[in-house]
């Protein structure tokens, strides 16, 4: 599947109709063209449209919304949603915007988990005593690649424990680390912190590359085990 920028409406309101059994929004659409710009996109399998996305952009806020897509059912669960967020995330940058955000309900559980698991923050809560139940908003700073060092030990040379270690590696994830260096890799205890390290960043949607320093034969013992 690949997803491709359009510069019309048009080719989406017929898959629209198509996953939502109903007539595009057009009225709702033009009336966020008033004081916003639009950033269309279409999922093909070879030459066909089998789902989309619309994204909001509201400059004030430097943010950008995902308000509206869907994907023929038969195309779920592949994936798409990540490369999704992925593009969102680029043309972010490219406008030298701050985040990206969207909304789903609490009837919407793969949703919740997959913005959580990709890195998005819960902003805020809706209630609602009707439809789809309450709406959650979520948002997702951007932050420019980076790499993070963790260090093994702490200032009076105790170990690092599981609990810190976990919450280094949701900051360095949050903060779009796409490489971890560890700067003090010395002995076995260490190769077991790591390879827990690299079992836990396998749960995240983006890959996060390792780099570990020190102790060289252990090192590459290491790396083994991966």
């Amino acid at each position: 599947m690949h997803i491709i920028e359009l510069n019309s409406v048009a080719p989406v309101m017929p898959i629209h109709e198509k996953v939502f059994g109903e007539s595009f929004p057009y009225e709702s659409y033009a009336k966020k063209l008033q004081n916003h710009s639009a950033y269309i996109y279409g999922y093909y399998i070879d030459d066909e449209i089998v789902g989309y996305s619309i994204i909001i952009g509201e400059q004030q806020e430097k943010n950008l919304y995902a308000w509206y897509g869907g994907l023929l059912p038969e195309y779920q669960g592949h994936g798409v949603t990540v490369q999704f967020f992925d593009i969102m995330c680029e043309k972010a940058r490219e406008l030298n915007y701050i985040s990206i955000s969207l909304a789903t309900t609490n009837c919407r559980p793969n949703m919740l988990r997959l913005a959580i698991k990709y890195g998005f923050d819960i902003c805020d809560i809706k209630k609602r005593d009707y439809g789809e139940g309450n709406k959650i908003y979520f948002k997702y700073y951007i932050h420019p690649q980076t790499s993070f060092i963790i260090s093994l030990r702490t200032e009076n040379n105790a170990r690092l424990n599981i609990s810190d270690l976990e919450k280094l590696l949701v900051t360095s994830y949050k903060n779009n680390c796409n490489r971890i260096v560890f700067n003090d890799v010395l002995d076995i205890e260490d190769k077991k912190v790591i390879l827990y390290a690299k079992r836990y960043c396998s749960k995240f949607l983006r890959k996060i590359e390792f780099e570990l320093q020190g102790n060289a034969e252990l090192i590459s013992e290491i790396i083994q085990s991966w």
